[in-house]
């Protein structure tokens, strides 16, 4: 017997090597993921020139129309990542929301582009649930926050590219007058941005449908390793308390992290005069090394926290790390200069990603297998509602209907991270003797199947 082999029986789980080389694929694909889902943030000043939008409707562009078929496509391919193939699940997803991205600079009207935008949460509704069921398959538990870690890394490099080569890009398209392309014809600079960001998302699903293999399920609570309606309702019942502060406090949270990405290009023009390519160009770096900090650090903390007794160490580590992005998304607009505005955000930027690996993290943790497709799909339709959806649009409405002024949208992204920031994380708070609760009655866990 190979040592490969005897690691593999012996552990239950893949070899490492090959397991981290799976997250490394699906991180590849988170980081399109998320240049998808925000590059409309860098392209609002265009897209309001272009289509004579105001803020609300741009909130919505940012977020209902992202957040819209996310949720509605999230519970039924959650239940499908519990039943079938989630290699070639994903696959299909990493597809349509590539394609769907291009399509969004062929759009013609609001109407048009708001449909595209649809399309692409349509794709990303497949990617949360197969990725958690997936990593929690080629993972043991003690080093699965880690590789969430490293999963979710890919919102901050897909943050940090979005601004800092796409505040490159952008300001070359803008300079040439565009770009001409085959069967896309001449684009406008902003049309010709989710075409280039939208096509290269094509070359992940392809390696990924060729050399990830479907590994075997694990940690299953039936005998069949398929939950049934009864058994879904049965464990939501025993652990309610556990996933409503989970999934409405993280949701909550990450409402004002989505609001203040997405309007942040917005606030550095309006507020402190600075051009979406050198706002973009400016925090890109920064934005990556923090945001990668904060994925890999998260779940390294929580390891250090579970390491020293604290069995709730993700949670915890979780209500830890939202704390303090809480603190920064409301000081940092705040700030008198966008030099002190821009540091504030980048060490806002060392705790972002605290909820997403964690929230993750803690579902793969108290879930059973066969129920952990359709548990982290609820728990994403919730933040696409709130978060995705919600978050974007509310700092839009305060602008338009409290403040009634533009110049405020500064004080839009202080309100909307206390009303939103505060109560996620004392909901989390609350949660975490519910959640210790919930791993000691986690019998399937010790079975070691």
């Amino acid at each position: 017997m190979t040592d490969r082999t005897s690691r593999e029986s012996d552990t239950g789980f893949p070899p490492a090597p090959y397991a981290w080389y799976v997250v490394v694929i699906i991180f590849i694909a988170y980081t399109f993921a998320f240049i998808d889902r925000i590059i409309v943030a860098m392209l609002t000043p265009a897209i309001q020139a272009e289509f004579g939008i105001s803020d609300s409707q741009t909130g919505l562009l940012q977020g209902l129309a992202f957040a819209l078929f996310y949720t509605l496509f999230g519970l039924p391919l959650g239940l499908l990542t519990d039943r079938w193939n989630r290699k070639r699940l994903l696959a299909i997803g990493m597809t349509v929301w590539s394609v769907a991205t291009a399509l969004c600079g062929t759009a013609r009207s609001f109407s048009l582009l708001f449909l595209a935008r649809m399309a692409v949460g349509m794709g990303e509704g497949a990617l949360n649930p197969c990725a958690t069921s997936l990593i929690g398959d080629y993972f043991p538990p003690r080093t699965r926050s880690r590789a969430f870690g490293v999963y979710v890394m890919g919102t901050a490099c897909g943050t940090g590219i979005t601004y800092l080569l796409g505040g490159l890009l952008l300001g070359w398209l803008t300079k040439n007058g565009g770009l001409d392309l085959p069967i896309f014809g001449h684009l406008k600079p902003w049309q010709a941005m989710f075409v280039v960001v939208g096509v290269p998302g094509l070359i992940p699903a392809l390696l990924f449908l060729l050399t990830v293999r479907e590994p075997a399920r694990r940690e299953v609570a039936t005998r069949t390793a398929r939950a049934s309606g009864a058994d879904i309702r049965a464990f939501v019942a025993a652990n309610k308390l556990t996933l409503f502060c989970h999934h409405f406090g993280i949701a909550l949270i990450l409402m004002s992290i989505y609001a203040y990405i997405n309007w942040m290009p917005t606030y550095f023009l309006r507020i402190h005069g600075w051009e979406p390519p050198r706002f973009s160009t400016t925090y890109g770096l920064y934005s990556i090394a923090a945001g990668i900090f904060s994925a890999l650090a998260s779940g390294w903390f929580a390891t250090w926290l579970k390491d020293r007794g604290y069995t709730d160490g993700t949670m915890r580590a979780c209500m830890i790390g939202s704390a303090g992005c809480v603190i920064g998304c409301t000081v940092s607009p705040l700030m008198p200069t966008p030099e002190a505005a821009l540091v504030g955000y980048i060490l806002t930027g060392c705790f972002v990603n605290a909820p997403s690996v964690l929230g993750l993290s803690a579902v793969a943790e108290m879930v059973p297998n066969e129920m952990r497709g359709i548990i982290t799909a609820s728990y994403i339709v919730m933040i696409g509602l709130l978060s995705a959806g919600v978050g974007p649009f509310a700092v839009g409405f305060v602008t338009d209907f409290v403040f009634a002024d533009k110049a405020a949208v500064g004080s839009s992204l202080l309100v909307t991270s206390l009303i939103t920031g505060v109560p996620g994380v004392v909901l989390l708070a609350i949660g975490l003797k519910a959640y210790r609760e919930t791993l000691a009655r986690a019998g399937w866990a010790a079975t070691g199947t």
